[in-house]
């Protein structure tokens, strides 16, 4: 209370002390009207709608009594009755334009404020949403993340038994003894890396970039699915073209979109009982400059395909209605685009990611290699660990000549 009174009583002395300066001036200059409608002006600017008011008075009582006739006198002769009606309608419409204006102004600021905080909020609640999609995703695959780390765990129990049994032997062969042990730590790395893509799904890990191969990225999304499109009795099948050039992405996120993807893809074809099931990804060069993934269906189609992405749209029961939504996000913070493509026969969706520039490099000013990334994984080595090749892998022969099954 005690400042905002302070303040007011600090305005109006302002204008005071304004009005006496433009009643120096005047006598100097003889431009009296002048001189106070500058006072007025600076107090309704700086002192506010109070002060400009407190000028008025002031300059109109100086204004009499210094420059009407008679002077020295509050009398003024009737003659100069529109002169000093003049000057107070003058003042009075300054003093009202400056305040509009300020109100305008002032309007203007807080609507843009509220904008700026609903924004916030808006954004806030995105990535809430977001990482409600992620979970939901991962509980959808639980099934099949749990087969994809029980893999490796017991290839680990087979070959450590091997090993022992070849270390048991006279005399030891260690060549044999050797390659076990390596077998050992490529499948423990293999169920590392399958841990830490979980946790990174489930943190919400923020953007991060490096080399990817993006049929490595495919296979590894087939793998996680082939338990659930077993269940489903879906086959599931990959059509790679090889070799294709490196991106630069999130592997994480590039995984969440092929496997929400997929899983809508299964989803689609849970009524069909009269055709085959399938789930093919493919991969090819879409031109000189990008990578294009390809995830169909054989379902029934979309029902509205130009209300996909919308937000909280949804033709699912349980559905949430962000899936895809979130997916284009995700493609196009890597500079890709996604579309749908369907008819009555299924649906695909096909995205593409850009190939890096030469201009893309590193925070260190170099481009990421494939060493740099893979050392964040096995932080314990120098040198990337060998890894051995998935079952699944084909060759380019094998992919130009047909699709290959997952399971």
């Amino acid at each position: 209370m005690w400042v905002s009174v302070a303040l007011r009583l600090r305005s109006f002395c302002f204008a005071a002390a304004a009005c006496i300066a433009a009643t120096l001036l005047s006598w100097v200059s003889g431009a009296a009207s002048s001189c106070f409608h500058l006072a007025i002006v600076i107090c309704s600017l700086y002192g506010g709608r109070g002060a400009g008011l407190f000028s008025i008075g002031l300059a109109a009582l100086s204004f009499d009594y210094f420059f009407l006739s008679s002077h020295f006198r509050f009398a003024p002769e009737p003659s100069t009755y529109p002169r000093f009606a003049a000057f107070i309608a003058t003042a009075l419409c300054i003093n009202l334009a400056i305040a509009a204006k300020q109100r305008a102004e002032r309007a203007r600021r807080e609507a843009i404020e509220d904008r700026q905080a609903a924004s916030h909020a808006l954004q806030k609640i995105e990535q809430k949403l977001a990482r409600a999609a992620q979970i939901a995703t991962l509980g959808e695959a639980s099934a099949a993340i749990a087969h994809e780390i029980h893999q490796p765990l017991t290839a680990i129990i087979a070959d450590a038994h091997m090993c022992f049994e070849s270390l048991s032997n006279d005399p030891t062969d260690v060549n044999e003894a050797r390659s076990l042990v390596q077998d050992i730590l490529d499948s423990g790395y293999h169920a590392t890396d399958v841990v830490k893509r979980i946790r990174a799904l489930f943190k919400g890990v923020p953007f991060q970039r490096a080399p990817l191969d993006i049929n490595e990225v495919v296979n590894e999304v087939c793998r996680l699915l082939g338990v659930e499109a077993e269940k489903r009795r879906v086959n599931l099948e990959i059509d790679l073209e090889a070799p294709l050039p490196a991106i630069l992405g999130d592997r994480v996120q590039i995984q969440q979109v092929l496997v929400n993807l997929c899983i809508n893809g299964m989803d689609a074809m849970d009524s069909v009982t009269e055709r085959r099931r399938t789930l093919t990804l493919r991969t090819k060069l879409h031109d000189s400059s990008a990578i294009r993934v390809e995830v169909q269906d054989s379902g029934t189609g979309l029902e509205k395909p130009d209300r996909v992405f919308e937000t909280f749209f949804t033709t699912k029961q349980h559905g949430m209605g962000m899936g895809l939504a979130i997916s284009r996000s995700i493609i196009e913070l890597h500079r890709g685009h996604l579309w749908p493509q369907s008819d009555a026969t299924g649906t695909m969706f096909c995205f593409t990611l850009p190939m890096p520039t030469p201009e893309a490099h590193c925070g260190d000013g170099q481009p990421p290699s494939e060493a740099s990334a893979l050392e964040g994984i096995h932080p314990q080595m120098s040198d990337p660990p060998p890894i051995s090749p998935a079952r699944d892998c084909i060759s380019p022969e094998e992919v130009r000549h047909e699709p290959l099954r997952c399971f």
